[in-house]
């Protein structure tokens, strides 16, 4: 059996209207294009479904049995279209965004609470993870995006494809020390000064990223006393006095919530690329490109520091 969408409401509009001339009038058909339609369908179904006169036309048997049904298609259909549109157009939907745990509790909140205002309908779901733990997120489809800090692609044979990856900002890093600590009086640090001071390197691959930047610019690398898998953990003992770290500027509210001050890191400015990690193997859905385009726009003012 071979119905069409133009076939049922034909038959729903002439039900509805109790005449092909009306029928036509509200599908913009002429009565002879309706006439047929209706015929088409009484074919493939097997059955008249009206009882015609000269004067009106009437449902069959078989036409008020059929015509609930008919109704029936077609709302469902009108509002299957309706649920894609607003898919479509970002009104609603379920977004899972994992971002590493410093991002995940300094600027991401901020996006996804700006985000909200815009589209109330999608919902984000935040998934705080660590740094070397985001690629995995995405290939395995616990998430669609990854935002935070360029990382390197696991080098394993059977690794999957890499993932598809877009600059977002770079962050600078900032000194971070108690407000009573002697680099605290001054107003921009150089990494030079920190070559006595016991440095705490706030992540996993921190340094490693760090040291050529060093080196580059005819400095001694930093040898740190303590290396940590959280930048929170970082704070913390920068505030137990345990030395100091330094953190992206976008974390300052944590920074002062931790008592602590920050200064600019100089002589060389250490940046650190923060992009937007998604498979390359799946088109992002309406909510996550919107998601995208708005944290980058939200950001922009972020990347002229």
């Amino acid at each position: 059996m071979n119905l069409s969408l133009r076939q049922l409401r034909a038959f729903t509009a002439v039900a509805d209207s109790g005449s092909f001339t009306g029928a036509a009038r509200q599908l913009h058909l002429t009565q002879a294009a309706v006439s047929v339609l209706v015929r088409e369908l009484e074919s493939e179904l097997g059955v008249r479904l009206f009882d015609r006169s000269t004067r009106k036309v009437a449902l069959s048997d078989a036409g008020r049995e059929f015509h609930p049904q008919a109704q029936r298609v077609l709302r469902e259909l009108e509002n299957a279209v309706a649920s894609i549109g607003e898919l479509r157009d970002k009104k609603r939907g379920l977004l899972r965004v994992a971002a590493p745990q410093l991002m995940a509790c300094t600027l991401m909140p901020r996006v996804i609470a700006a985000y909200g205002l815009r589209f109330p309908d999608v919902r984000v779901h935040l998934v705080d993870t660590l740094p070397e733990q985001m690629h995995g997120l995405v290939h395995a489809c616990d998430v669609e995006l990854a935002i935070g800090p360029d990382q390197p692609e696991a080098a394993e044979p059977s690794a999957a494809e890499p993932l598809a990856r877009r600059p977002l900002l770079r962050d600078r890093h900032d000194l971070i020390c108690p407000p009573d600590h002697p680099l605290a009086r001054r107003r921009q640090v150089r990494w030079s000064d920190l070559a006595q001071v016991p440095f705490i390197a706030p992540t996993l691959d921190f340094m490693r990223r760090l040291q050529p930047e060093l080196i580059g610019a005819g400095l001694a690398p930093i040898v740190p006393v303590r290396q940590v898998s959280y930048m929170t953990t970082a704070l913390g003992l920068v505030a137990a006095g345990l030395g100091v770290s330094a953190v992206p500027t976008y974390a300052q509210a944590l920074v002062q919530g931790h008592g602590l001050v920050m200064r600019p890191l100089v002589a060389p400015v250490f940046f650190r690329e923060v992009c937007v990690f998604t498979s390359r193997a799946r088109s992002l859905s309406p909510a996550a490109q919107s998601f995208v385009d708005f944290m980058a726009e939200f950001v922009e003012p972020a990347t002229a520091d």
